[in-house]
């Protein structure tokens, strides 16, 4: 299968409610169609919007914003598409007998890795993440095996020991900006070429600029971040990998549908290299930290099981980059940027990622998050409401540990028990809706004063609440009564400086 010639994109009509079908990738840009990306897993979704995203940006690169909104707004002629994509045409057939999409010939292996091994977070081996079973996908469609090739070199943690990871680190969160049906989301996504030059990416064309199962890297090259070219980086495939094809026909196990051929397993072989520095990855938000007087780059992941919300800063707004004297800062994903740049109305975000303890998968985050348009106004406001809702978590989380492990010079015997980690899931539980409401409604931004202060009310509402549930069953034994009133008074304290600062 050729992703430039053959139907493989799988998307519902009508906005995402109507039949499913495989699209090409010439329909896609070529035709009109209210298509969104149909697929049973969410991150499988997001690779596939970022794989489309990765090869418009290269075939398609917009000279400047003039172009960028024409392909925002007109299709692509046939002749334009047929110019783009014809010096890449073997670098995306599956099955090339010499380079075939993402992968190695000739890969040894002492014998093959079961294809479920592909798809990340499902178990093969020790790793039983999602409830599911070894073994439970044992065909893959050529649609799923293109995607999972690409989310695995892309978005996730190595094979494991002696295996390379990707340009962006073990498990980055990607950000892409989300349109309102599939082809005006990929094309939201692509950058133009001042704003990749900004990034430092370089665009050395693609007679020069090679994918890396086109022109491998070599065994042992140490190769420094600014000499991988836009394709290379976008499609950097960090493994040596095979797959292998099924015998006979059958349903792929993600999809569904009719039976096919497609692939079973695949071979995966250890080589050594070094990438030295940060490749500025266009999809996802790159945080520095000045450490001993050399700057710490590194791309924003999903370390706790904090909600998405708390590193939204992160994700939109810039921070120290113009400041030399600043210790810490960041840089949001480029779309993000080019949006705020070009005042598209409002802003919508496709957000995904794993939380990862070295090459497991421990949790799958995927979500969207909308702005309203006054947010580019005044950037200052979207991180103080998130600033906000993390000081009231962390005053009640605080002062429920302050309970829980009581205070001797006080005089004060303690709870015990870990009521403090329910608070802090609860908090996030309870306070998703107010987050998202908040942040994409418009009158938070027009009503500034008013919106922030009814905001941190609610915020100290759920506080409140769930300190007085989760102590609650502890305040009728005498002894703990006098803790959880030091907690309580301590905790709105707090909430009440909180609402004054708003």
């Amino acid at each position: 299968m050729n992703l430039l010639e053959d139907p493989w994109i799988p998307v519902r009509a009508d906005g995402g409610t109507g039949a499913f079908q495989l699209l090409t990738y010439r329909q896609l840009l070529c035709e009109p169609g209210n298509w969104q990306v149909s697929l049973p897993r969410d991150d499988l979704e997001l690779a596939c919007v970022q794989l489309l995203v990765c090869m418009t940006q290269v075939m398609f690169l917009p000279e400047n914003d003039a172009v960028w909104r024409k392909r925002l707004t007109e299709a692509l002629t046939r002749e334009e598409f047929t110019a783009g994509t014809e010096p890449c045409l073997d670098w995306f057939d599956l099955d090339h007998p010499t380079q075939p999409f993402m992968q190695s010939r000739g890969v040894r292996a002492a014998e093959d890795t079961p294809i479920q091994k592909l798809l990340i977070g499902l178990p093969e081996g020790n790793n039983h993440a999602f409830f599911n079973e070894a073994g439970e996908v044992r065909h893959l469609s050529v649609t799923v095996a293109a995607i999972a090739l690409f989310n695995q070199a892309t978005n996730c943690p190595s094979f494991g020991g002696g295996f390379k990871g990707s340009l962006r680190g073990g498990a980055p969160i990607t950000t892409l900006v989300n349109g309102e049906n599939l082809r005006e989301t990929v094309w939201c996504n692509v950058l133009t070429r001042s704003r990749l030059a900004a990034r430092q990416i370089a665009m050395p064309g693609l007679d020069r600029d090679r994918p890396t199962w086109v022109e491998p890297i070599q065994e042992k090259a140490t190769i420094p971040w600014n000499t991988i070219g836009l394709a290379r980086g976008l499609f950097w495939q960090p493994a040596r990998v095979e797959l292998v094809r099924s015998m006979a026909a059958a349903p792929c196990d993600v999809m569904g549908g009719a039976p096919t051929l497609g692939y079973v397993g695949f071979r995966k072989e250890k080589f050594n290299f070094t990438v030295e520095g940060v490749w500025p990855h266009p999809h996802g938000a790159i945080t520095m930290t000045l450490k001993k007087g050399a700057l710490e780059q590194k791309f924003a992941s999903f370390t706790t099981t904090a909600p998405a919300w708390t590193q939204l800063s992160e994700f939109v707004v810039p921070k120290g980059v113009n400041d030399p004297g600043a210790k810490e800062g960041s840089i949001p994903a480029g779309p993000v940027t080019q949006a705020s740049e070009l005042g598209e109305s409002g802003l919508h975000l496709l957000v995904g990622g794993y939380r990862t303890n070295q090459a497991s998968v421990l949790e799958r985050r995927h979500e969207m998050m909308s702005l309203a348009r006054g947010w580019r106004d005044d950037k200052s406001r979207l991180p103080k409401l998130v600033e906000m809702g993390k000081e009231a978590k962390k005053a009640l989380r605080g002062k429920l540990y302050f309970a829980v492990q009581g205070n001797k010079d006080k005089g004060l015997k303690g709870i015990g028990a870990a009521i403090h980690e329910t608070a802090e899931k609860l908090f996030y539980a309870r306070t998703e809706s107010l987050i998202h409401e908040t942040f994409s409604n418009e009158l938070t931004f027009k009503q500034w004063a008013t919106a922030r202060k009814a905001f941190v009310q609610e915020l100290a509402g759920h506080c409140r609440a769930i300190f007085e549930e989760l102590t609650a069953p502890y305040a009728m034994k005498p002894e703990l009564i006098p803790v959880i009133a030091w907690a309580r008074r301590s905790l709105n304290f707090d909430l009440t400086k909180l609402m004054e600062d708003a």
